[in-house]
């Protein structure tokens, strides 16, 4: 059960959609809801022009917006927690998520082209990177449901872990959960014998496995396997199935360079219709 919730806010107007989502779902799990800001900190000498008072200034649109989420928080009858820091922003985030011991951080995510992510996304990749606890990116005007879970699995403990969050949360919201398995063998490697069978091998196994912890549960999981790239798999399936939220595993231990050079994380939430959760805990 998540008993807080941490919603990075700041001028962009797709974090104001995600905290909007991000109230809500404390709302509805009666989790305590903490909105962050952090002002980047400037490393230049802004005196030279003659504007005094810099950090201030500087603070003051970031500030603003935790006050209008306050605003609205309190406009409907909750009450929230506001932190503001100054910094490298994926590292006050962190920072903040530790020494609060939140279960879940919630990002705005706003759907890039490839080169604008690796320019753009890096404050998003230091923090799932980084995280002690689950992350959620919301894309612009994404709503968080979870009437149909859809969960990338492949065998490794990462993705048993998502296997489980996707069960957990389906057992509390009585969600419809569908397991998907990507098989992604390079062609060169295809051709040998046996390459191609035991991959596919693999994935049945990974598949039966949440399928018999569901069983367990109580819970009916719908499976799937396909033979092509994991992100492709993932958000092809997720629009044919008009599929509400997907959740990833993450090894826990990778660089930032290989979350915004190729990973699975890095493309899916590029152009994923849904929500995508990144799961730390259990790697």
């Amino acid at each position: 059960m998540m008993e807080s919730i941490l919603v990075a806010v700041d001028i962009s107007r797709v974090s104001g959609s995600a905290f909007k989502q991000g109230l809500a779902l404390a709302s509805s799990m009666r989790a305590k809801l903490i909105a962050i800001s952090v002002t980047p900190k400037y490393e230049g000498n802004m005196n030279r022009l003659k504007i005094d008072d810099a950090n201030r200034q500087l603070s003051e649109p970031f500030r603003k917006s935790l006050e209008e989420a306050a605003s609205y928080a309190a406009s409907l009858g909750l009450k929230i927690q506001t932190v503001h820091a100054v910094g490298e922003p994926a590292e006050q985030i962190v920072r903040v998520a530790e020494e609060e011991g939140v279960d879940l951080i919630v990002l705005g995510n706003a759907q890039r082209s490839k080169v604008e992510q690796v320019l753009l996304g890096g404050m998003t990749a230091k923090v799932i990177a980084g995280s002690p606890c689950d992350v959620l990116l919301v894309p612009e005007m994404g709503e968080i449901r979870f009437g149909k879970i859809l969960v990338g699995v492949n065998g490794t403990p990462a993705s048993s872990a998502a296997g489980l969050r996707a069960l957990e949360l389906a057992g509390s919201y009585g969600s419809e959960v569908h397991a998907v398995t990507a098989i992604d063998v390079p062609t060169d490697q295809s051709l040998r014998y046996g390459v191609l069978k035991d991959a596919r091998k693999k994935g049945f196994k990974a598949l039966e496995a949440i399928v018999r912890q569901g069983e367990k549960l109580g819970l009916q999981v719908i499976t799937d396997l396909q033979e092509a790239s994991p992100a492709k798999c993932l958000t092809g399936y997720a629009k044919i199935k008009d599929i509400h939220h997907i959740i990833l595993g993450s090894k826990g231990y990778f660089g930032v360079s290989d979350i915004l050079l190729g990973s699975v994380v890095e493309r899916v939430a590029m152009v994923a219709p849904c929500p995508v959760q990144v799961v730390k805990k259990g790697d």
